[in-house]
This record gives C-alpha cells, sequence and structure tokens, in this order.
C-alpha cells in the first residue's frame, strides 16, 4: 500500500469512526414494533431537524427480535416470527436494551388467530451492533433471546445490581386470563432461574359466574375466561409494566390490569425463590397497564387503562407513595389525576406514562383522546386522590401523518428533560387482528405505518414526527446521550 492510499484509508476509516461516534452520541429513542417484529432506533436530534419532519429520515436503524420460522413444515425457516415486541427497557448505561416479545416465538398462523396467551421470550439487543449499518433489518445485534417461561409478558425492571431482570406474565396458556407469574432472568446465564407467585385476588368488582370462584378457576384453567373484557376476570393480577424502586435492597411494582392494583415485590426474595416475594397490594381505580418510578425513587405512577371485567375505559392516573407501599401501610395511593379531559365519564384510556428527570412533571399518553397530558407532581399530591383534573397543567393534540387516528401508547423523555418522544399509531390496515409478522414497509405505505412524535416539553408542543415506526408500535425508552456521560 503506497502513502497516497494508506491516507485514503486512514482518512475513510477516521470518518467511518466519526460518523459512528455521531450517531451515538445524540439521544436514541427505541420503539417496540408490535405487530412488525422488530425494534425501531430513532435518532431525536435527526428528527428535530425540519427537513425531516413527517418523514422516516430519522430511523437510523431497525432490529429484528425474533428469527425466521418455518411456517410451511418442510424444515427451512422461510418467514419472520411473530414476536409481537411491546415493550423496550434500555439498561442504565444506554449500551443494552431488552425488547419483550409478547409472543415470542409463534409462527405467523398461530398469532394471526389470537395474539395472546403465547409463550414468550426477551430479546437481549446490543445498541452499539444495532447501529452498524449492516446489521438493519437483521437479528446480528441480539446478544441473546431468554424465554420467560410463561404467557404473554410485557413488564420488565433490572434489579438495582443489574444482574437479573424481572418480567411481568400477563395472560395465561391461550388465554388473556390465568396469569400471577413473575419470571425472574439470570442476565449473566441468560436463563430465567426463579417464579416469584402472585397471590390471587378476591374476584373484582363484578360477581363471578356460579361456579366459577377464584379457587375453581385457579385449579381448573378451562374455566378461566378467554379474552378481555368478561365478568369472570379479578382472580389473576395479569401483571402489565413493572418498574423497580431502588429502596432497601430494591422493590418490584406491577400494575395488575386483571385484580385493579399494584404488587409490591421484594426483589431479593424473588431472586432468592422465597414464596412471599409478594410483601404488599395496593388497590387503585381500574385496570393499570401502564407504571413509572419517579427519579428520587419516592412515588410510583400508574396508568388506569380500563377494566377487565367490563372493558370500561379509564381516565386517570394514580401515584403511589413508595414507601409506604413498601410497608404495607393503608393511605399509598396519595393522588389521581384525570388526564385527557375534565369530564369524570368520558373515557382516555392512559397508556404509558414517563417522570420528567427531575421528577416534577408526569407525561401521559391517552390512547382514546389522541392526546397527551403533562401533570405537575406537588400539584397532584397536593390535591390528593379526589383532585380531579387540576393538576393537569397541559393537553398536546397528537395527529398522524396520513390519516387515521395517533392512538399514543408509549412515552419516554430524554435525559435533559426537554423533549418527551411519544410511539403510537393503530394497526395498518388490511392485517389480521394478531398480525403476521410482516415488515410495515411490506403491508402498507410508510407513512401509515406507526409514528413517533418528539415534544417540546418547554412549550408544550409537537416539534416533529417521525413515520414507518412499526406496526401498532408500543413502549418506548431512550438511550441516554452519551455526551452526558
Amino acid at each position: 500500500m503506497n502513502a497516497t492510499s494508506s491516507a485514503r484509508w486512514l482518512v475513510g476509516l477516521l470518518a467511518i469512526i466519526f460518523i459512528s461516534e455521531i450517531a451515538w452520541a445524540g439521544s436514541l429513542a427505541l420503539v417496540a414494533g408490535r405487530r412488525d417484529p422488530r425494534v425501531i432506533v430513532i435518532d431525536v436530534e435527526r428528527a428535530l431537524n425540519p427537513a425531516n419532519n413527517g418523514t422516516a429520515n430519522a430511523v437510523v436503524a431497525r432490529v429484528r427480535v425474533t428469527p425466521d420460522v418455518d411456517t410451511n413444515g418442510d424444515g427451512i425457516p422461510d418467514s419472520p416470527a411473530s414476536g409481537l415486541p411491546s415493550n423496550i427497557v434500555v439498561a442504565p448505561d444506554g449500551r443494552t436494551a431488552f425488547a419483550v416479545n409478547h409472543a415470542g416465538n409463534a409462527t405467523q398462523a398461530t398469532v394471526n388467530v389470537f395474539q395472546h396467551g403465547h409463550l414468550r421470550t426477551v430479546a437481549v439487543i446490543d445498541i452499539g451492533n444495532a447501529l452498524k449499518p449492516a446489521n438493519n433489518n437483521t437479528t446480528n445485534a441480539l446478544s441473546a433471546i431468554i424465554p420467560t417461561g410463561f404467557w404473554g409478558p410485557v413488564g420488565l425492571g433490572l434489579s438495582p445490581n443489574g444482574k437479573f431482570a424481572l418480567v411481568a406474565n400477563s395472560e395465561g396458556q391461550g388465554k388473556e386470563d390465568g396469569a400471577r407469574e413473575i419470571s425472574v432472568i439470570d442476565l449473566r446465564k441468560e436463563v430465567a432461574t426463579e417464579t416469584a407467585l402472585l397471590a390471587l385476588g378476591n374476584g373484582g368488582q363484578v360477581a363471578q359466574e356460579p361456579g366459577k370462584s377464584c379457587a375453581a378457576l385457579a385449579t381448573d384453567p378451562a374455566l378461566r375466561p378467554m379474552a378481555i373484557p368478561h365478568p369472570n376476570f379479578g382472580c389473576f393480577p395479569a401483571s402489565n409494566a413493572l418498574g423497580v424502586v431502588r429502596r432497601r435492597g430494591g422493590f418490584a411494582f406491577t400494575a395488575n390490569g386483571g385484580t385493579d392494583d399494584v404488587s409490591v415485590i421484594d426483589i431479593d426474595r424473588a431472586i432468592e425463590g422465597h414464596p412471599g416475594a409478594e410483601v404488599a397490594r395496593i388497590p387503585v381505580e381500574r385496570g393499570p397497564w401502564g407504571l413509572a418510578v419517579s427519579p428520587n425513587q419516592r412515588y410510583v405512577a400508574v396508568t388506569n387503562r380500563e377494566s377487565a371485567e367490563t372493558g370500561v375505559e379509564g381516565n386517570t392516573i394514580s401515584l403511589l407513595d413508595a414507601r409506604r407501599a413498601i410497608d404495607g401501610k393503608p393511605g399509598a395511593e396519595v393522588a389521581r389525576v384525570r388526564v385527557g379531559t375534565v369530564d369524570p365519564v368520558v373515557p382516555t384510556r392512559p397508556f404509558g406514562l414517563s417522570f420528567t428527570p427531575n421528577g416534577r412533571r408526569i407525561v401521559v399518553a391517552n390512547f382514546r383522546t389522541n392526546d397527551v397530558s403533562v401533570v405537575d407532581v406537588q400539584q397532584a399530591l397536593a390535591n390528593g386522590v379526589n383532585g380531579g383534573s387540576a393538576a393537569e397543567v397541559a393537553r398536546i393534540p397528537l395527529t398522524k401523518p396520513g390519516g387515521g387516528p395517533a392512538r399514543p401508547r408509549g412515552v419516554a423523555v430524554t435525559s435533559d428533560g426537554r423533549y418527551a418522544v411519544v410511539s403510537g399509531g393503530a394497526a395498518a390496515a388490511g392485517l389480521a387482528l394478531g398480525g403476521n409478522g410482516a415488515f410495515c414497509e411490506q403491508v402498507t405505505a410508510v407513512e401509515n405505518c406507526g409514528a413517533l412524535w418528539v415534544i417540546d416539553l418547554r412549550s408544550n408542543t409537537v416539534a416533529a414526527t417521525v413515520t414507518g415506526v412499526g406496526n401498532e408500535p408500543y413502549l418506548v425508552d431512550i438511550a441516554p446521550d452519551r455526551r452526558r456521560h
């Protein structure tokens, strides 16, 4: 190699390194694509460039979270599995992300029939590898695919020492009802090692059908209802989101959509397989789904999404005092705020939520009313559980490019607190209820796929919209700006 060639090679290498560092430097939003079996990675700074608004230009990577499967029985994998990735959690160091696959490695045909009650997995993503162009639209960025051992997982939280993940399994085998298992995954061994079993509920607020007591449903799975809503829900917690409070060794909180409450789980006991890992149960208004822990670890917020018994949708979030909840003291729910409406009877179906880094505000995605609420925490605490909508200090409408309702679900806030990213969008037209594992751009125009909105929290306005983000995308998380670490 001559001097000129060497110089060109060195310049090229430096350019590649520079570009890689630029891509790695800014905040990255990672979105679970749901019916599109990928995690979509978005450069937030690139999204804020006005030239990219309303386009997919800010998408910098798409990560396959399930492998191909054999759908015709010839022994050769031929189609992407419908993993239904529903949740994404970024590790504190920003290098690793965990995608929770609601249907694991189910075949397309199985998931098309009914998208619930499938065995599931957690896909471990190396974010650095995900950003390499050669790995786009492949499973090459996955470092592991870990079965949880149960059905329909959603929530995931990391132990304070980062060595374990707790996963909330929200469904029973082949059904939406029947789940009360929290899987404990040893991340070094890449295997589920223990199961924390949550207590049964009391049957909820609607009377059980004759012969369908909680004891009977626990004994005979055939008696359990298949799908929401049904009056026989209320026995199994069917936990959705899961968050970790780093107090006194660490406690996990789960949003129990089946029993209208929140469980408190001693993480050390769960890791050890102790039968008394669940130490408290806190009632809330209605079918909690989303959950977030305040940065100072003092509060846990949950969205009251909808009743599993009646299907009636909620319009509030609850704020729990973490210390009172851990101690099992009464009055752990210290505030309740109506979001998305001032009318007590208007359903808004709050979905995901997130605290700002300073803990002063909570950003809530209202699925039914296609908007985002900003809640003032101190005002909520001052108003208590009967505070109505007074603590909702802003409401931001969302519009989906290409038409159709915004249907926001996931929320995350950048590490500087300046922006919130919100994922959403209804399922693309023409797909069966359960999804078929097809990538968004293969089944519809990109603008009709899911979207990500970037909200400026100083002005409480939409600063940018990114298209081509999954198909009925669910939750989102932020890989922090590495320039701040």
